[in-house]
């Protein structure tokens, strides 16, 4: 009677432990491999243990000169077939963090504006309904414009727009030219007109998550202007 292969306890113990799986299980899993890869049970452990990256050094170096031989003559056939060998995934592997979203990403490139993030970021990610990015976004624009020229109580949006931005009145001065200060007064007039009131007084299901990135992304470049703009509060 043969006697039986004296696997290396260490490197055992090591592949159960990066293999999740019981020492015995290991056992009988190297004698299978060891028939299919027509080696002695002491190499297959090895080549397997080199497999989920441990080091085999050491333990190689204790191995007899022909399971040393055998190790050396099989790692090409190994490697050939490697993908027919289910491989494990250590335990440090499976804890590894998942790469981001692109929505996520997207949503961190595009929205630079802390509150605007703050507010539109989870509407963006939502499955639908995404006329309420255009309602927020708008909405963060419109107190913005309050906020920086120090406007209290209700006033019409494009009423807002007119009295804070017109380049004959501006409270807010984003440009010391006259036609670059009235550019930005319409496209904020416009964008009140045409995006903020039909979004606040009806619901509308055709926008898409798109639509509503592209807008918070331009929502967010006129809180940008904004940011640089000088303010000149009557009486000052």
């Amino acid at each position: 009677m043969s006697p039986r292969p004296r696997l290396d306890q260490a490197l055992l113990a090591r592949i159960a432990e990066e293999s999740g799986k019981s020492t015995q299980y290991v056992r009988e899993q190297v004698s299978r491999r060891a028939s299919r890869l027509g080696v002695v049970s002491e190499a297959a452990e090895i080549l397997w243990a080199q497999e989920l990256g441990i080091s085999t050094t050491r333990a190689l170096q204790k191995q007899p000169p022909h399971v040393q031989e055998q190790v050396r003559a099989t790692l090409p056939i190994f490697e050939a077939l490697r993908p027919r060998i289910p491989r494990r995934v250590s335990k440090k592997a499976a804890k590894a963090p998942r790469p981001p979203s692109p929505l996520n990403a997207a949503v961190e490139y595009i929205l630079k504006d802390e509150e605007l993030k703050r507010r539109c970021a989870d509407l963006l990610k939502a499955k639908g309904s995404f006329d309420r990015v255009f309602r927020e976004a708008t909405t963060v624009l419109d107190d913005r414009l309050k906020r920086l020229a120090k406007i209290k109580g209700k006033i019409d949006p494009t009423d807002l727009v007119g009295k804070v931005l017109h380049p004959n009145n501006a409270i807010l001065v984003v440009s010391d030219y006259k036609d670059e200060q009235e550019g930005f007064f319409s496209i904020c007039k416009g964008l009140m007109l045409a995006f903020r009131n039909p979004t606040h007084h009806a619901l509308n299901d055709k926008l898409k998550r798109e639509d509503a990135l592209q807008f918070c992304g331009f929502v967010d470049a006129l809180l940008t202007i904004l940011k640089q703009a000088r303010v000149t509060l009557p009486g000052t």
